[in-house]
C-alpha cells in the first residue's frame, strides 16, 4: 500500500511539473508569435519530389508506397494531382446525377480538397492503425470530407494500379446513422467549450511525453487529469470538415471510436477515445 501511494505521489508530481511547463511554454509561444514573421508556404507548383541524401528515395516512390504520404503530395501539387487522375473522371452530385471532369484545370476550379499536414483516421479498434501505415497491398481508399456544418459527405475514391495510386471516383455518399450520431456530437465538442467540458470523462486518461523538448527521449507519462486541466493539454482539432481515410476498417463496437491525427511529415500523433457512455459520447483518454 504504501508503495501504491509513493507511486501516485510521484505521478501527480511529474502530471504537476507538465501542466507547468506546457502552461509557460504556451505564454512564450504566444509572444513569440506577435514578433515572428509569417512563414513561407509551399506554392502548389512548387518542386514535388525530393531526393534523401541518407536513403536515397524520392517522395515520388514513397508516395506510391503508402497511402498517407501520396494523398499529401495529391492535394499539395497541382501537377503531379493532374497525373494521378484517371479522365475523365466520374462524378455523381448529390442528387445522383452523373457527369465526367475531363482535365486538371476542370477539376481544380470544381473541386476543393484540404491540404492539410495531417490527415485523420476514425478507427473501431486501434490496432488497425498498423494495417493502414504498413500494408502496401491496399487497393482501394476513400478520402471522405464531412462537412461539419451541413453533416455531409463527399467520397474520393482511389484505387492502386500497377503500385500507384490514382482518383478514379468523386460521389456524394450520405453519412449513416451511426455516422450522423457521432458527427453531431463531435461537431459541438470542438465548437461548444461548455459542452466539450461536460463530454469529458470526469478522470480524463491521458499519455504524453515526458521530454517535449527531447525527439531523442520515447518516455511517456500516464495518468489521469481533472476536467479543469483539460486545456492546458487540448490540441488543435477539426472544426470545419472533417476528413477520414476510410481503408476497410469496421466498428465492432459502436460505443466505441478512436479518433487519430497523425502528422505526415514530422510523425506527430494525436489519439482520442470517445465512448458512449448512459446515452452521450464522452472523450476517456487522450495520447499525445
Amino acid at each position: 500500500m504504501r508503495g501504491n501511494k509513493v507511486w501516485a505521489f510521484a505521478l501527480c508530481s511529474t502530471l504537476l511539473l507538465v501542466v507547468s511547463c506546457r502552461q509557460a511554454r504556451t505564454e512564450v509561444n504566444a509572444v513569440a508569435d506577435d514578433t515572428q514573421e509569417p512563414a513561407d508556404t509551399l506554392e502548389s507548383d512548387s518542386v514535388l519530389f525530393f531526393q534523401d541524401e541518407d536513403e536515397g528515395l524520392s517522395l515520388e516512390n514513397h508516395a506510391t508506397e503508402v497511402f498517407g504520404d501520396f494523398i499529401f503530395a495529391f492535394t499539395h501539387n497541382t501537377r503531379f494531382q493532374a497525373e494521378r487522375i484517371r479522365f475523365p473522371l466520374p462524378v455523381t452530385d448529390t442528387e445522383g446525377e452523373e457527369s465526367v471532369i475531363r482535365s486538371g484545370r476542370q477539376f481544380r476550379s470544381e473541386f476543393r480538397l484540404p491540404g492539410n499536414d495531417y490527415y485523420t483516421l476514425l478507427l473501431g479498434d486501434i490496432n488497425q492503425m498498423s494495417v493502414f501505415q504498413n500494408d502496401t497491398a491496399l487497393s482501394e481508399v476513400s478520402f471522405q470530407c464531412v462537412n461539419l456544418q451541413k453533416l455531409s459527405m463527399v467520397n474520393y475514391d482511389f484505387r492502386r494500379t500497377d503500385g500507384r495510386w490514382y482518383l478514379t471516383h468523386r460521389h456524394h455518399g450520405p453519412l449513416s446513422a451511426e455516422q450522423m450520431d457521432f458527427f453531431q456530437f463531435y461537431q459541438r465538442f470542438v465548437t461548444d467549450t461548455l459542452f466539450q467540458e461536460e463530454s469529458l470523462a470526469p478522470q480524463l486518461s491521458i499519455t504524453i511525453p515526458e521530454d517535449e523538448e527531447d525527439e531523442q527521449d520515447e518516455e511517456e507519462v500516464e495518468g489521469t487529469i481533472d476536467r479543469s486541466q483539460w486545456p492546458v493539454f487540448r490540441p488543435e482539432m477539426p472544426r470545419d470538415e472533417f476528413v477520414n481515410i476510410y481503408f476497410g476498417q469496421t466498428y465492432p463496437d459502436p460505443h466505441t471510436v478512436h479518433l487519430l491525427q497523425c502528422g505526415i511529415s514530422n510523425g506527430l500523433l494525436d489519439i482520442f477515445t470517445f465512448r458512449r457512455e448512459e446515452g452521450r459520447w464522452r472523450l476517456t483518454s487522450y495520447e499525445n
